[in-house]
């Protein structure tokens, strides 16, 4: 799965540049529907996908107020049934498109209110953003947004990067209680210390390159049931931060393990955390 994820974001990739090179050819909304039927025809092959039909929502910026640092919000409706199988969050024009690949497992919950998983994105250049979900009989269905937010994928380091690799990896988990206590669904959100470099940004020092480093998998786990395995990219911003429901259950103690591309582990169980180099 791990070679198939980085085979389809070095793809993806060349998807976006072959079609930004050709986009002065024809119209800005030609574009974008070349670029997404290859973006989907590569992630889903030939799969059937719903569009607005109600079942998923996004909640983004019409205009960015920072362009590497985009608040981004998928919700599904409470009028589906049954376990969540997967979720996509893709940026068309971003040069690692698929932002976030995810698969549930028993720990997300089933049904009884709105679903919902929220980071934060950079974004290249103004893009459609697609989210994509994956429901318990095996439908595709998928809500589009447009969002104007440019250079987020090359903006500068932040000022702190000389101590970026301070406290690496250090994993907040918190919990939240849900103001019903018998609520199907309750919150929690991750927040990864870990710069997410993707290469693209300039020292303004050195005037050199960052190398690349960034978080690819995030595993969350409540007791021996799995809640969500993401696998990511460095569309996602500076410090990994994650906001979710999940099921309800009376224990709500999650275990989290994320890896970067230097295949550092890092952990995180409640708010005690450890990194294991």
């Amino acid at each position: 799965m791990k070679t198939q994820w980085h085979a389809l974001t070095k793809f993806a990739a060349a998807v976006v540049m072959a079609a930004s090179f050709g986009a002065h050819m024809c119209s800005t909304a030609r574009a974008d529907d070349d670029i997404w039927l290859q973006l989907q025809k590569d992630v889903f092959g030939t799969r059937l996908i719903q569009e607005d039909d109600g079942t998923v929502a996004i909640d983004a910026p019409v205009r960015a107020e920072d362009a590497a640092v985009v608040p981004i919000t998928i919700r599904v409706s409470p009028t589906v049934k049954g376990p969540l199988k997967a979720m996509w969050l893709i940026i068309d024009k971003n040069p690692a498109p698929v932002a976030l690949a995810i698969t549930f497992g028993p720990a997300a919950g089933q049904d009884g209110g709105w679903r919902q998983f929220a980071t934060r994105v950079r974004m290249d250049s103004y893009s459609n953003v697609h989210a994509v979900v994956e429901t318990a009989d095996g439908a595709l269905h998928m809500k589009k947004v447009f969002v104007k937010a440019s250079g987020g994928c090359s903006a500068p380091a932040p000022k702190d990067s000389d101590r970026a690799d301070d406290d690496l990896g250090k994993t907040l988990v918190k919990n939240f209680e849900p103001a019903d206590h018998n609520a199907a669904f309750r919150e929690a959100q991750i927040m990864i210390k870990h710069p997410n470099n993707n290469g693209m940004q300039m020292d303004p020092l050195t005037r050199n390159y960052v190398p690349a480093r960034f978080i690819r998998e995030v595993k969350v786990m409540r007791g021996a049931d799995l809640v969500f395995t993401a696998m990511t990219s460095f569309s996602i911003s500076t410090n990994p931060n994650f906001r979710f429901t999940y099921d309800n259950a009376k224990d709500s103690t999650l275990d989290v393990t994320s890896v970067d591309t230097d295949e550092t582990t890092f952990v995180g169980r409640s708010k005690q955390v450890a990194a294991i180099q």
